[in-house]
């Protein structure tokens, strides 16, 4: 990991898990319990701790406290569905997470053989939908009637193809802004 992320990022543990799920945010919480049998942040942090132990890479942020939980889980060989939930203190760390997920954990999933990585989001979660195209995912379909209560998803996706570009891309503007100030 970067210096950068070391001071922010480290992987999930079930506590950092649980604290974010017990804490996270109303818009997160809709959208995550929309799509499980129980309301139960518990139940939450140990399942995706569990699947991320088994097939899967999952971080934590925060300085003083555990503020955001991001990863993702292998569902078939190349394919991975992808994760993100906050407290109310996701503006604290936004930023390096963005970062942290656009430099290290794109290139990590690439690397591990990713084609494919989905996020399904409910529709009404607009602040969601901002942070995957910045991202760059791309929205591929609306799923009327997805959630327990006939809420909508979005699904977003990134591609093998689309990740290896945007990376190229960045190599690119990182390799001309050093060129810059040499």
């Amino acid at each position: 990991m970067s210096a950068m992320a070391d001071e922010w990022i480290r992987p999930l543990s079930f506590d950092a898990a649980t604290y974010v799920a017990l804490n996270m945010r109303a818009a997160d919480a809709r959208e995550i319990f929309a799509c499980r049998w129980e309301e139960d942040p518990a139940a939450l942090a140990l399942e995706l701790t569990a699947a991320v132990g088994a097939c899967g890479c999952a971080w934590t942020a925060g300085r003083e406290r555990p503020v955001a939980v991001c990863g993702a889980v292998e569902l078939w060989p190349g394919r991975w569905s992808a994760m993100m939930f906050a407290t109310d203190e996701w503006p604290t760390v936004a930023r390096p997470v963005t970062r942290f997920v656009r430099e290290e954990a794109m290139p990590l999933l690439v690397g591990l053989g990713c084609r494919r990585c989905e996020v399904r989001s409910m529709a009404t979660h607009h602040a969601a939908h901002r942070w995957l195209v910045h991202l760059g995912a791309r929205a591929e379909g609306v799923h009327a009637h997805e959630g327990r209560n006939n809420e909508a998803f979005i699904t977003y996706a990134w591609t093998r193809s689309h990740v290896h570009l945007q990376l190229t891309e960045t190599a690119a503007t990182a390799a001309a802004a050093t060129a810059d100030t040499r």
